[in-house]
């Protein structure tokens, strides 16, 4: 039997890895496909997004920091704990929260492999299976799927990589454990952007051969039939968690300055919804009328830009992998405005579907290009618009980028191992 074994934080319970379920519908070629839903909370239980037929979730309950702390006793026999050790000694890391990390990350890896484990016996996985396990993200599932395949006679394990599980002083408490390990582990890493992918190779050269790019796309919700004009308001729109590397207070600080009429809808929650409303109530002028959204499913947002059209996306956030916000965005024909930083600059160009800004702007550079966007004369302007549909048709469509990257899963093993060379699946 083929069989994907796919490794996702919660997903598909909660709100979590949104951008899984349009990936999975075009999974194909193998003859069962388990997700395994790692540290599903007892309020995403509530929430249970449909998978494709053929396609079952097993649910891994949620377990506390502590907990793997007092479980550390099992890992103290993995040789790689001392060899990362020493490792952190040498580069002079060797502080209580790396140690903590550490010692966590082996922990739950042992642990969740456990878990795992009895879940394959109960779908009667055998030995003489071909198996790719796909973790989702590129922290310690795959270490975790280390373990697992050692089970199978033919087995390959491949993972994607993002932003906090890639770009290290972007990650919770700015260290990721045995980045060489997980390297070694990987058949395949696939990159959501060109960034990424040079990121990767200049830390962990040995990477070059097993690493790809391989994007994020969105599905096609159409273009509105018609766009209000910008003179009886600027809509401007901004999609994000609310936390403190998204930078919405820069937002907030940079409209603070303008006098344009603009209309601002923010979609998205998080810890500083409060903290931020104060802000905004405190500074934004009565020009500015800010609603906020609250969370909404990425197929409802596109569809409310289809139908509801905005003039222009802002994102000015200080880390990102690739944005699928801006992607949501660009294919609905709007403009954006945003910040240099991670592959963002693989969508955003100046003068083609928005302006780029640098990657630390100040609020009046934020300004500037936010009334730079509303002062175009109706041609410019509706150039802007054809020219961010195009770059979604070019590098966003996930009907052409999902189609290439199942069929690479599904040929992996028919491969015997992954194919050499850093280079891009596209269709």
């Amino acid at each position: 039997m083929k069989r994907l074994v796919i490794l996702a934080n919660a997903f598909p319970y909660g709100n979590w890895e949104p951008f899984l379920t349009t990936e999975l519908d075009y999974v194909k070629g193998f003859d069962r496909v388990d997700i395994m839903s790692l540290s599903v909370r007892e309020d995403q239980r509530a929430t249970v997004r449909p998978l494709p037929a053929g396609m079952s979730a097993h649910p891994i309950p949620f377990r506390s920091r502590l907990f793997y702390l007092l479980g550390s006793f099992r890992v103290l026999g993995d040789a790689n704990l001392y060899r990362e050790l020493t490792d952190l000694a040498k580069r002079r890391r060797l502080a209580p929260s790396q140690v903590v990390t550490l010692f966590i990350f082996l922990s739950r890896a042992r642990y969740e492999a456990g878990q795992i484990d009895r879940i394959l016996d109960s779908v009667g996985a055998r030995p003489d299976d071909e198996v790719v396990f796909y973790s989702y993200r590129f922290a310690y599932q795959p270490y975790m799927a280390a373990r697992l395949r050692r089970r199978f006679r033919r087995a390959l394990s491949v993972a994607r990589a993002h932003r906090a599980d890639l770009y290290e002083e972007h990650s919770p408490r700015r260290y990721l454990p045995l980045r060489r390990q997980t390297v070694a582990d990987l058949d395949r890493i696939y990159l959501v952007a060109d960034h990424g992918l040079r990121y990767l190779l200049e830390r962990q050269p040995e990477a070059e051969g097993k690493a790809v790019v391989s994007r994020l796309g969105t599905t096609d919700h159409g273009v509105p039939a018609t766009v209000p004009p910008r003179a009886q308001g600027l809509r401007i729109v901004s999609c994000s968690t609310i936390v403190p590397i998204k930078r919405l207070d820069l937002l907030v600080d940079a409209l603070s300055g303008t006098r344009l009429p603009i209309q601002w809808d923010h979609f998205g929650e998080g810890e500083l919804r409060d903290q931020l409303e104060a802000r905004a109530a405190r500074q934004l002028g009565n020009n500015i009328t800010l609603t906020w959204r609250g969370f909404v499913r990425n197929a409802d947002l596109v569809e409310e830009y289809v139908h509801s059209p905005r003039h222009l996306l802002v994102n000015v956030s200080a880390s990102e992998g690739v944005p699928v916000s801006i992607m949501e965005a660009l294919s609905t024909g709007i403009p954006v405005v945003a910040t240099d930083v991670g592959g963002t600059g693989e969508l955003v160009q100046t003068g083609v579907n928005g302006i780029l800004l640098p990657a630390d702007p100040t609020p009046q550079e934020v300004r500037a290009a936010i009334e730079e966007i509303a002062s175009l004369g109706e041609t410019a302007y509706a150039a802007l618009r054809a020219g961010a549909r195009r770059t979604w048709e070019e590098r966003c469509d996930a009907g052409a980028l999902y189609t290439a990257f199942a069929a690479e899963l599904a040929g992996l093993l028919e491969d015997g191992a992954a194919r050499h060379g850093a280079r891009e699946v596209q269709a």
